[in-house]
């Protein structure tokens, strides 16, 4: 009987650590599982906001070199953007928000709707917040 195989997206909160300390993947158990890791551009950008040093940068280079390679970069299109702007107003109106929150939660709503696209699990540290998108967005999370 062969291993199972699935499509995981890792989130930004999961990969900080790790660039940090110079590693390209992150380690993280998944059971009998085998994932079928994708990497959501959204996700990249912010991992390339975040590095101030030449050491996270060519790691950065190195990661977004083979998701590339692999075909298995998601970036969100048109309707994802759309989608986004209709949730941002929802979350708005039902919880208050202020501004810059739901600027913020913008980039989670299009790591999800990413993830979604391609069927993949996404793996994140941030459960509050999306657990909040899934209200309105229907994908796959780890718990």
């Amino acid at each position: 009987m062969g291993e199972a195989v699935f499509k995981a997206l890792i989130d930004t909160s999961i990969y900080i650590p790790f660039i940090n300390r110079a590693i390209t993947h992150p380690v993280l158990k998944f059971g009998d599982m085998t994932p079928l890791l994708y990497m959501s551009a959204v996700v990249m950008e912010e991992l390339y906001a975040g590095a101030f040093d030449k050491t996270s940068i060519r790691v950065l280079d190195r990661l977004f070199k083979t998701f590339d390679q692999l075909g298995r970069i998601v970036t969100p299109d048109y309707s994802d953007w759309q989608q986004a702007g209709k949730i941002i107003a929802k979350l708005g109106k039902k919880y208050g928000f202020e501004e810059v929150y739901l600027s913020h939660l913008l980039n989670d709503i299009l790591i999800a709707l990413s993830a979604r696209r391609v069927g993949a699990t996404l793996f994140t540290n941030n459960q509050k917040d999306y657990s909040r998108l899934r209200e309105y967005v229907d994908f796959k999370i780890a718990s």
